[in-house]
């Protein structure tokens, strides 16, 4: 899940959401303050593009529109007030323009959030769905070092998340059956859907239970990993 603890994208948290709001109208107020104190010649509302970028990091998809509007209307006002150093119809043209650029811009980045936005959502569904499934879900390296490990995978293995995660989970094998389970998570990383079953854990504590293990092969941050499907032979 995302960290909310930092201004993360899209924004969620008020303070961060209220605080990029702030960026955007003070850099708008800054540079229509700035193209009405220069010549219409000096193209300086080119500069709202940098505002306009700044609502990626809003969770409203509308934000990009709804600035272009405000943006296109303080270029028309400042199209009044900047000092006369051409034929107002050349600056007219000139506005127009840009303006259009940015209509054409806003539809990108607002297309952008909505992608995001989506992808936020199926990630939150999928950690939901992952975190109440029975099964323990383990992704680890090929080598066995555990990446992820959901609340089933945790009762199944230990007591505590932070033992468990970045930890090994070749040691938790039964000794008997290390070599070919390390055969089976190598096979696992190269594509195959390799299966283990009445597998023997030996928990740090002592304990012991018997799992079946589905093992496939997953991308997790950007690098190949395991996923290992974790389910409680005793139960079956």
């Amino acid at each position: 899940m995302a960290d909310m603890g930092r201004l993360t994208w899209p924004v969620k948290r008020k303070d961060d959401f209220l605080r990029i709001v702030a960026y955007i109208a003070l850099a708008s107020v800054l540079i229509f303050v700035i193209d009405i104190s220069t010549p219409l010649g000096v193209m300086i509302w080119i500069l709202y593009l940098f505002p306009l970028f700044l609502t990626v990091y809003l969770s409203w998809k509308y934000a990009p529109v709804v600035m272009t509007g405000v943006f296109i209307l303080l270029m028309a006002a400042s199209l009044f007030l900047s000092p006369r150093d051409m034929a107002i119809e050349y600056a007219l043209i000139d506005r127009v323009f840009f303006a259009l650029v940015l209509v054409i811009s806003s539809f990108f980045i607002k297309d952008y959030v909505a992608n995001v936005e989506g992808l936020v959502s199926s990630e939150e569904r999928y950690h939901t769905l992952v975190d109440w499934l029975p099964e323990g879900i383990v992704v680890c390296r090929p080598e066995g070092g555990i990446l992820f490990i959901n609340p089933a995978g945790i009762r199944l293995l230990g007591d505590f998340r932070e033992e468990l995660t970045g930890s090994d989970i070749i040691p938790l094998i039964d000794p008997a059956v290390k070599e070919l389970f390390r055969q089976r998570i190598s096979q696992a990383a190269l594509g195959a859907r390799m299966n283990l079953d009445k597998v023997r854990l030996i928990r740090k504590e002592g304990t012991e239970v018997t799992v079946d293990m589905i093992l496939g092969k997953v991308f997790w941050d950007k690098e190949t990993a395991v996923q290992i499907v974790i389910r409680n032979s005793s139960t079956n």
